[in-house]
């Protein structure tokens, strides 16, 4: 009797997932081009010490990790798109690697900026942001060289989480000041907050969602 049972496939569950993700995409990919293009883009475009202010002595540091941060959001992006890698498999693994590439670069600008930023609690805010970007990327570059795909797709989406903390720190900073007033009693402090919060909070929320959808899988 037992082998005449049929299990219910998962691509139900999986194409109706799809929509979503599509959506979050669409408006990561959105939040992430109005963060390029109107913070950091204009770093390039006015190279000098007006427009870098108290960051002109660390010019070369904050160009190094900027470069790699916004080459990584853009990369990560197409990294997710699950259709175009199910369809271009060698451009996938190409735009993986630009991606490793970039991280590398962006991840050595945090530390060397990390270094010189006051105060001291946000350079350290900013080398936690650092090193778990480097976890993440880590594991799952190694997960996907030892045929791990599954492990892979959910590590590179919290390096991609951890990446996009640049934006959302941000956003909470120019553009939620009411929220700065109620994480710090200065701008120092709400700053030094929003570096932790703009990765950790994300990252537990996607880990709840993920174990959820797990749990609730493996019960079905």
């Amino acid at each position: 009797m037992a082998s005449s049972v049929t299990l219910p496939s998962s691509t139900p569950a999986k194409s109706s997932s799809r929509p979503i993700t599509i959506v979050l995409l669409v408006i990561a990919s959105v939040v992430a081009a109005r963060f390029i293009w109107h913070y950091a883009m204009r770093y390039f475009l006015h190279f000098n010490a007006q427009q870098f202010d108290y960051y002109w002595p660390h010019r070369f540091r904050l160009v190094t990790h900027i470069s790699g941060g916004v080459l990584a959001l853009t990369c990560g992006t197409l990294q997710l798109w699950t259709g175009l890698r199910q369809r271009a498999m060698n451009f996938h693994r190409w735009i993986g690697r630009v991606y490793l590439g970039a991280a590398a670069v962006g991840i050595t600008g945090a530390f060397l900026m990390a270094v010189y930023s006051t105060p001291r609690g946000f350079g350290v805010a900013l080398m936690s942001l650092a090193t778990a970007w480097i976890v993440t990327t880590g594991i799952a570059w190694t997960a996907i060289l030892r045929g791990r795909v599954e492990m892979h797709k959910e590590w590179m989406m919290r390096s991609y989480i951890v990446a996009f903390a640049f934006v959302t720190f941000r956003i909470v900073t120019d553009l939620l000041p009411s929220v700065n007033r109620l994480l710090g009693s200065n701008a120092d402090d709400a700053a030094t907050s929003v570096g932790w919060l703009s990765w950790v909070l994300p990252l537990a929320v996607y880990e709840v969602i993920l174990q959820a959808k797990k749990l609730f899988a493996n019960a079905a």
